[in-house]
């Protein structure tokens, strides 16, 4: 059974975790020394073939977009993950009146679907600035709309990450907006062909290259920010900006952070149709049925999948062979995949879960596979980028997934970090067990040992620093190479 588990988390660690990162064949640039960022022209290049192909891709996205219910997105066949053609939005949240507001989707693989959110802040001077846009739906686009017609035009679309469930989206939706500026995370990369975003579907002439700092941005009287990374594997690189909007005090992170929650986000009680991923793991067995309005139940299935997401493959599972998943699928009881049930939930669910949250309502988490597999390959730039982070006096922290709007500060943040230390976490904060880490740990030997990621070059302290970096394995791609602390 580890090696159907290793099976599946190798597929998702390099779609997701790992995934390639892209940049422009024509805006080839280095970054150097903590993040200095090098050699971007002010205004992209952009040949004739480029052109014609993103005006094409213009026209498709107008044409996949004219579907017959406000929340069907046409090119979901681009990213085909759940829930597939059926993007619907959550309700707008406001985060701060009249200054910030969230929308979440729901994103993931068949029934383990999270949120995926997109942020919403308006500018000192009037308009909009939009981080990580989601799947362009006229549901989607009615609200923004809305938003535009009290506070002003969308000015500023970011994309603050490398990762392809936030990339997927950001292209099309900047095709909607067309007086907005497009800013891309440094070092995007598309493989297995390097293409220019305009070929990607990111608007010709006016997709440009986050700066590494906001003063050389048209938001710095509103956001201080900081980026890590990317730090690139043999396959791909994890990267993203950190943006701190210093009107409201908020933090806006992508995947570095977040929070698991008992709380069921309303992206999953819309209807009875958005309950399915947690009736579908709120079972015991695949014999169970779950009444759809025991609220108990419910919270028992988003815990699941907040497990599912996190670890791939939580420790409480016992996991049947293909054959007895496929002798035994009740589609009567829950119809979902043909009514294959592929495991039991034999042990404490509950324990793994707990480990997760920690014991304060500020605590925040590092997800599993990027502690594992990512970040403690960098941990002396990681925890750089931390200080710059922690400098910033910021009250809330906004992520892309999970929980939504967590009351947070500086000293929460910091320790989401320790375990990139020889201290390690402290009493009370979220820390992964290890019979839960099991498959991530499986899977990090194996990509060790294939070259797919670097070795470990060990946990910081206060004496070591300049050997842990003398340890630390540095890749570039073209003439991009990952940055390099002191």
């Amino acid at each position: 059974m580890r090696g159907a588990a290793l099976a599946v988390l190798w597929a998702s660690s390099c779609a997701l975790a790992l995934q390639p990162i892209s940049q422009p064949q024509t805006q080839r640039r280095t970054i150097q020394n903590a993040g200095t960022l090098d050699d971007v022209p002010d205004e992209p290049r952009v040949d004739r073939r480029a052109a014609l192909v993103g005006g094409g891709l213009l026209a498709v996205s107008a044409a996949a977009s004219g579907e017959p219910q406000p929340y069907d997105y046409g090119l979901w066949g681009v990213l085909p993950v759940g829930p597939y053609k059926a993007k619907r939005s959550a309700p707008l949240e406001t985060i701060v009146p009249g200054q910030v507001w969230t929308i979440d989707q729901k994103f993931g693989i068949l029934n383990v679907q999270v949120p995926v959110r997109m942020s919403i802040v308006k500018l000192s001077g009037g308009g909009l600035w939009i981080l990580n846009p989601i799947a362009a739906t006229r549901e989607l686009l009615d609200m923004v709309r809305s938003l535009e017609r009290e506070h002003g035009p969308v000015k500023h679309v970011v994309l603050g990450t490398v990762a392809i469930e936030h990339k997927t989206y950001a292209g099309v939706f900047s095709q909607k907006f067309p007086q907005a500026t497009v800013w891309l995370q440094p070092g995007q990369y598309d493989f297995p062909l390097d293409l220019p975003p305009e070929l990607t579907g990111f608007p010709v002439g006016r997709t440009r290259v986050l700066p590494a700092s906001s003063a050389d941005t048209p938001w710095a009287h509103d956001f201080e920010q900081a980026t890590l990374g990317p730090f690139i594997s043999r396959d791909g690189a994890y990267g993203e900006t950190a943006f701190f909007h210093k009107p409201t005090k908020s933090l806006f992170v992508t995947d570095a952070v977040q929070q698991v929650s008992a709380d069921i986000p309303k992206i999953f009680l819309l209807d009875e149709a958005a309950k399915k991923p947690l009736l579908y793991h709120a079972r015991d067995g695949i014999l169970d049925r779950i009444d759809p309005s025991d609220m108990n139940q419910l919270r028992k299935g988003w815990r699941r999948v907040q497990l599912f997401g996190l670890y791939f493959m939580p420790a409480a599972i016992d996991i049947h062979s293909v054959p007895q998943s496929w002798s035994e699928r009740r589609p009567d009881v829950n119809a979902d995949f043909a009514g294959i049930y592929p495991w039991d939930w034999a042990r404490d669910d509950v324990k793994a879960f707990r480990a997760l949250s920690g014991d304060s309502k500020d605590a925040l988490l590092v997800a599993p596979i990027i502690q594992t597999l990512i970040l403690n390959r960098n941990p002396v730039e990681t925890l750089d980028w931390v200080d710059a982070v922690c400098k910033w006096d910021f009250r809330r922290v906004v992520p892309a997934h999970l929980k939504n709007n967590i009351e947070a500060g500086p000293s929460s943040f910091r320790r989401a970090f320790s375990f990139l230390t020889e201290e390690g976490e402290p009493a009370g904060q979220p820390k992964p067990r290890k019979d839960d880490l099991q498959t991530l740990l499986d899977a990090e030997k194996s990509l060790e040992s294939m070259g797919a990621i670097a070795a470990k070059p060990g946990l910081v302290s206060k004496t070591n620093r300049a050997e842990v970096l003398a340890r630390t394995t540095y890749r570039c791609r073209g003439a991009f190479c990952a940055p390099r602390s002191k």
